[in-house]
């Protein structure tokens, strides 16, 4: 398989990188990268395909990974945006209406039902208008679920670091929609 290379600084020299060690780190990480993938990508399966691109490559070249979050979240990131630079031959797009079935309330009017998608559509695009890192904690709280903790750890911050976040993305959105008030009746 080739030399042991070590991405990052020089801890793991006296590591084996084997068949169990690599296995570990896919269970352990996969997951987590899935969701970061999807959030980047807004696509299961390509998100899927670039996890195992990701992987591939790691085994490929036995790389033994010295920050293995980062490193990886890195790579996920990189192969992310080379995916968005990348023309899609054979295959045509659809704007996310039609892709995701929604859940409609008997209860409201048609007229309301598309009130709502537009204050959707407009709460969205002012989530868009945040700090990447802040837009990607508010992502993974509200969205995914995930606790301060979690995204402490996952991000390599204090949970006092996601708070503030939160709190500074929290108040811009109110702030927007209160000037914008007549838009999101």
């Amino acid at each position: 398989m080739g030399e042991n290379n070590t991405a990052g600084s020089e801890g793991y020299q006296g590591r084996e990188f084997d068949e169990k060690t690599f296995e570990d780190l896919y269970r352990r990480m996969y997951p987590t990268l899935k969701k970061y993938a999807v959030y980047l990508v807004k696509d299961t399966e390509e998100a899927q395909l670039i996890l195992n691109d990701v992987f591939i490559s790691v085994w490929k070249n036995n790389t033994m990974l010295s920050n293995e979050k980062a490193y990886l979240f890195r790579a996920v990131k990189n192969a992310s945006l080379n995916y968005h630079k990348s023309p899609k031959p054979g295959f045509w797009h659809l704007d996310g209406e039609d892709e995701a079935p929604e859940i409609i309330d008997l209860k409201e009017t048609p007229d309301q039902v598309l009130q709502n998608k537009d204050r959707n559509r407009m709460l969205y695009a002012l989530i868009d208008q945040l700090p990447e890192r802040r837009r990607l904690i508010f992502y993974l709280y509200r969205i995914e679920g995930f606790s301060y903790k979690e995204i402490a750890n996952l991000l390599d911050i204090s949970i006092r670091t996601v708070e503030d976040h939160l709190v500074k993305g929290f108040q811009f959105l109110q702030q927007m929609v209160l000037k914008n008030e007549s838009e999101f009746r």
